[in-house]
């Protein structure tokens, strides 16, 4: 029996008297004012919620995440996700219940969203102590680490970049921005190690599915009130002509129709290959899959489409030259790839035109996906890669750091200054070929040498990694014809990534879901 530790029965000495456990109670006094605090709590909630409830529920979803990253931390990454997922939502919520704050809805918002994920990759980072992430740079090959060597180079680059810029107040929200989220890289090669991974995909499909319900609805429903106020508002949200007057693209819970693709694009390649491996998840993660395409059909990006099919038609590819799969079954996978593709971008085109109302402008961007060169949308995005181009002829060591991109948003106005339409050519023309080609180089070299590693792992391992790998190829291939980089789905595609090296240079199988369907 351990010394100080009374047993069943025994007293406890008070001032003057004993009082046994068993028979302890509360004294009224302390009750009572239990009971006030209650009630104090519950109505100063209640008023909160009623006053600012957009403001209040956020500030409840930080100390949850928070309290999260104390103990569960992977659920707390999965936190701060629904949070990005919420972002727009969030942000109109903000305009309307805090008008005259004297500070920026939308710089809150972002502000309380970004300390949420902060708090939670710090809680992922405390749990590890760095462990994971020393054995992935010993497992990794040369050529990884190579690759990993020029993404840590680009952002020290950037470090520097940061105090040669003229204004440090727009380098600063250009970092914030771009090279910031390269730490969900960091939080998704810890997110499975130490929990069991079924319980935390589950969690993260859950998250995904939730954002990618909420974008369907408004596709076919259309935007709430405050929603449409803010896509008169926003120029980012452009609306599209017909017939019976407009048609809003499709922003679901985020501020704009390309910050919901960037979202939704690597969250549906992701579900899509899941389902391929995960039995106990399929019907769930091919569920979202429809609602994403239904959400994506909304916003009128033909080029998200496109992204969804290489990603698709990506992960079947790793499963065929991954998989101890007999030859002729091989054949046939890498065969269904073409097709599934060329389907993927034909019914988007005509679902998109269905949606329409029969738009003329509308059809002709949809006949843009068969005749992509004829296409005037296409060869206005060319005119200005190229004057980006003359721009970095003229300026080889770069603008700076936030001199492309939102971070030259007129508060005013509502318009983004300078754009490049491409996330790689932005990166050119702030940072010069010094910075751009090590980011390029990086981020595809960990890719393919993920795709490299996850072929020589066990089955779930195996489908946990292409589905990763092809959720984060999505997209950066869709980032080809956006500034996707600096978007919501940014941190879903360093996410991944890190997830891709998990699965790739990880710890030994004892860390692998499990409930993946053999393919080996």
């Amino acid at each position: 029996m351990s010394v100080g530790s009374p047993v069943r029965g025994e007293s406890t000495r008070g001032p003057g008297r004993d009082v046994p456990l068993r028979n302890y109670r509360p004294s009224i006094v302390l009750r009572l004012l239990g009971g006030v605090a209650v009630a104090l709590i519950v109505v100063a909630s209640t008023a909160s919620v009623a006053v600012g409830p957009t403001l209040t529920l956020v500030v409840l979803g930080l100390f949850l995440v928070t309290a999260l990253a104390l103990f569960a931390p992977p659920f707390a990454l999965a936190g701060a996700i629904l949070l990005y997922g919420l972002e727009g939502t969030i942000k109109v919520g903000l305009d309307r219940e805090l008008p005259g704050l004297g500070v920026s809805p939308e710089a809150l918002g972002a502000g309380l969203i970004d300390l949420g994920f902060l708090v939670a990759v710090l809680g992922l980072l405390a749990d590890d102590r760095m462990r994971t992430l020393l054995t992935i740079w010993g497992n990794a090959g040369r050529w990884a680490r190579v690759a990993l060597a020029l993404l840590v180079g680009w952002l020290a680059l950037s470090v520097v970049q940061i105090a040669a810029t003229g204004d440090l107040n727009s380098a600063l929200a250009g970092f914030r921005l771009t090279q910031a989220y390269v730490l969900a890289a960091v939080a998704g090669a810890l997110l499975l190690e130490r929990w069991r991974p079924e319980q935390v995909l589950t969690a993260l499909v859950a998250v995904l599915i939730v954002i990618a319900a909420y974008a369907a609805f408004r596709a076919v429903a259309g935007p709430s009130a405050d929603e449409r106020v803010a896509a008169f508002s926003r120029s980012t949200t452009p609306l599209v002509p017909s017939e019976s007057g407009v048609i809003f693209r499709n922003t679901g819970s985020f501020s704009s129709a390309i910050g919901l693709t960037s979202y939704l694009v690597p969250a549906g390649v992701f579900l899509f290959a899941l389902g391929l491996f995960f039995v106990r998840l399929r019907f769930a993660a091919w569920a979202g899959v429809a609602l994403v395409l239904v959400a994506l059909v909304g916003t009128y990006v033909r080029t998200s489409l496109l992204a969804v099919a290489a990603g698709a038609v990506c992960a079947l590819a790793l499963l065929t030259f991954t998989s101890g799969l007999a030859r002729n079954k091989k054949i046939a996978l890498g065969l269904a790839g073409g097709p599934l593709l060329l389907f993927l971008l034909v019914l988007g085109a005509l679902a998109t035109n269905a949606v329409s109302g029969g738009s003329l402008e509308v059809e002709q961007r949809s006949s843009g996906v068969l005749r992509p060169f004829s296409d005037p949308s296409l060869q206005l995005r060319l005119e200005r890669w190229r004057d980006s181009l003359d721009v970095v002829q003229a300026n080889p060591l770069g603008t700076g750091l936030g001199t492309v991109g939102s971070a030259t948003l007129d508060e005013e106005d509502g318009t983004v200054k300078t754009f490049a339409d491409n996330s790689y050519i932005k990166i050119l023309q702030e940072q010069g070929p010094l910075g751009a080609v090590p980011f390029a180089l990086g981020v595809f070299g960990t890719l393919i040498g993920c795709a490299a590693g996850v072929g020589r792992r066990g089955a779930a391992a195996r489908g946990l990694g292409i589905a990763a790998v092809s959720a984060s190829v999505s997209f950066f291939l869709l980032a080809w014809s956006s500034e996707a980089i600096e978007q919501p789905g940014k941190i879903l595609a360093w996410l991944f990534l890190g997830i891709a090296l998990w699965t790739a240079f990880g710890p030994t199988e004892r860390g692998s879901p499990t409930g993946a369907q053999g393919a080996g």
